[in-house]
């Protein structure tokens, strides 16, 4: 096991779970955010940190997840999309060819956007 020294495991009292999972569903947010949100609250109002550095991150960490409903349509045509101009690469104008770069530099994150990056690296 690979030591992550900013790693933090915490183990919550029955009561303080339960907040900790009504921050979740009030504010629609995941685990990590939910678990980090008062953490920075706490070391801000203590005096440990910054108002930068707690502006910075509080509003970071205050960031809801997407619905899946709203998500998984844009991400599904996005796969539709780029998985159809891999496939027809070769015979694609050069105009074409730019807008799917662009494309898939605008989300790196995405599987097909990847192997986009990496066929237009190799050419």
């Amino acid at each position: 096991m690979r030591f992550k020294e900013h790693g933090v495991l915490m183990y919550l009292s029955n009561e303080l779970y339960l907040g900790f999972v009504k921050l979740q569903a009030d504010k629609g947010l995941g685990r990590s955010y939910a678990a980090l949100l008062p953490f920075v609250e706490g070391l801000y109002h203590m005096g440990y940190i910054t108002q930068d550095v707690y502006q910075a991150h509080a509003i970071r960490y205050s960031k809801p997840l997407l619905t899946i409903e709203a998500a998984e349509p844009k991400v599904l045509e996005l796969d539709k999309n780029l998985t159809f101009a891999l496939k027809n690469w070769a015979e694609m104008p050069d105009k074409s060819r730019k807008y799917y770069l662009r494309k898939a530099k605008a989300h790196p994150e995405n599987l097909v956007s990847q192997r986009i990056l990496k066929k237009v690296a190799s050419e």
